[in-house]
């Protein structure tokens, strides 16, 4: 019997692996477990590991394939598409991929109360002004949380 640990590891892996390849069914996910993960598991584990994570089939492209319950998709195009943030004594300065900079300048611009004055958008930068410079440190930390960034240290 798998522990809880085991339990949530697998499923997670599950998650990962639906959001990344077009997976059509059981065996082919329980096949994928096993090279990315070394994860050894049966359809019947899968299975119900698929009932318990609310996975449903949806047509992409033509192929009924496994998807995610809720996935936002604006939160993904924000945790991709935002490469880096950094800020000064008076702005906050994202840099994203190429073309999605008014898409984010504009989902900043939706969110009040959040210490920003207004952004300006480019192809690929967004400058954020605050309200106040005192509160930079404050602001870009809503930032960061407002568009799922994670600094990677290196």
């Amino acid at each position: 019997m798998a522990t809880n640990e085991q339990v949530q590891t697998r499923q997670e892996a599950i998650k990962e692996l639906i959001k990344h390849y077009p997976v059509e069914n059981q065996d082919m996910l329980v096949d994928l477990l096993k090279q990315h993960y070394a994860i050894e598991t049966n359809q019947s584990v899968v299975s119900r590991d698929l009932r318990e994570l609310g996975v449903t089939k949806h047509t992409v492209q033509g192929a009924l394939v496994y998807e995610l319950k809720g996935v936002d998709v604006t939160k993904e195009i924000l945790r991709l598409g935002v490469l880096d943030i950094a800020h000064n004594e008076s702005i906050i300065v994202l840099k994203t991929l190429g073309g999605l900079a008014p898409f984010v300048g504009d989902f900043l611009d939706q969110h009040h109360n959040t210490g920003i004055l207004a952004t300006l958008a480019g192809e690929n930068v967004v400058f954020v002004t605050p309200h106040s410079t005192k509160q930079i440190q404050q602001v870009f930390e809503t930032v960061c949380q407002l568009v799922h960034f994670k600094k990677i240290k290196k």
